[in-house]
Order: C-alpha cells, then structure tokens, then sequence
C-alpha cells in the first residue's frame, strides 16, 4: 500500500513537470525538463516527496552535466565523480535554498563549475564556444 502511494505522488510529481512543456509544444526549447523549474519548485518537490524527487532532478543534473562535458573532450572534461552523489546533492540543495528564484539549472551550472575548479579546470563559461549562427555545436 505504502509504494502505490509513493508510486502515484511520483507519476504525479512527473507528470507536473513534464506536462507544461508538452503543452507548450509549439515553442522553441533548448533545454527540457525538470531542471528549466525554479529552486522554489525543487524545494517544494522535495518536501513533497523528498528521495523520489531529489532522485528525478539528480538524474536530470547528472544527464545535463555530462552532456556539458562532451562538448568539452577536446579541451577537458570535468571529472563527475570527484564528489560523491551525497556532496553533490546538497549542494544542489543549498544552492536552490539560498537562491529560491534561480531555475534548478542553474544550481547544476554551480556544482559542474564547482566540480572544473576542484580539478584545476576553467569555468565552464570561460572555455564555452558560442556556435556559429545557425549551427549546431559540433563533436568529433
């Protein structure tokens, strides 16, 4: 009884993320998903459902930041595994409780550059190269 009551709040809390960008369909997004939601409504998620909640938003974080690294294997990828899952949680956490209006990425764009400075490596937005107009950013 407990899971299927876990299970529904979860498909629920999916559900609200995932449906208003579907509803939107017909404009142009970059990013998707949980992580384009305000820190507010990551705390609120969380209390509401704090392990499945923090875990959906991690994935997003995790799949968004090795997308970041990449765009980077040419000049230097961040090692995601220099924090452990624990470390980089909170301070997702505190970041998105300190700055309740900033989007969730942006929670994500601090812990990946935390994760470059550790490593010696440049911020993220130092080494970004902005793709020349009409083009896709380009891997080899």
């Amino acid at each position: 009884m407990k899971i299927a009551s876990i299970m529904k709040r979860l498909a629920a809390l999916i559900a609200l993320i995932t449906c208003p960008p579907m509803a939107m369909g017909a404009e142009r997004a970059a990013w998707i998903g949980p992580g384009t939601v305000s820190c507010a409504d990551f705390g609120q998620a969380c209390r509401d459902d704090r392990k499945g909640a923090e875990n959906l938003f991690f994935s997003w974080a995790q799949g968004f930041m090795s997308g970041l690294n990449t765009e980077l294997l040419e000049r230097g990828e961040a090692d995601l595994n220099k924090l452990s899952v624990a470390e980089q949680k909170e301070l997702l956490r505190s970041y998105c409780e300190a700055h309740p209006r900033a989007a969730y990425f942006a929670a994500v764009f601090e812990l990946y550059n935390r994760l470059r400075r550790d490593q010696g490596l440049a911020g993220y937005e130092k080494i970004w190269r902005m793709p020349p107009s009409g083009q896709s950013p380009k891997t080899k």
